[in-house]
């Protein structure tokens, strides 16, 4: 189990490697509801596509679910990876 320090804000930094498993990246949403005295957070936002490393060259891999491939999206998708 992590254990993390709420702030004098209420503010909560969710630890890298559960940010990583839920593909959570600064400015998504994030889903919070209560399980009897449990606090679950549930990624809230659309899967993102993401470039990934495969034989040497950087490769576009699409989220299940992901809107159509158009030329736009992709230069979208770009920007924010520079």
């Amino acid at each position: 189990m992590t254990t993390a320090t709420l702030s004098t804000k209420g503010q909560l930094v969710i630890p890298s490697s559960y940010r990583k498993a839920l593909n959570l990246h600064a400015g998504d949403r994030v889903a919070i509801h209560l399980e009897g005295m449990k606090l679950v957070i549930e990624s809230g936002s659309r899967p993102r596509a993401r470039l990934v490393e495969e034989r040497g060259r950087k490769v576009l891999r699409a989220a299940p679910g992901s809107p159509p491939m158009t030329p736009e999206y992709i230069k979208s998708i770009l920007a924010d990876q520079q």
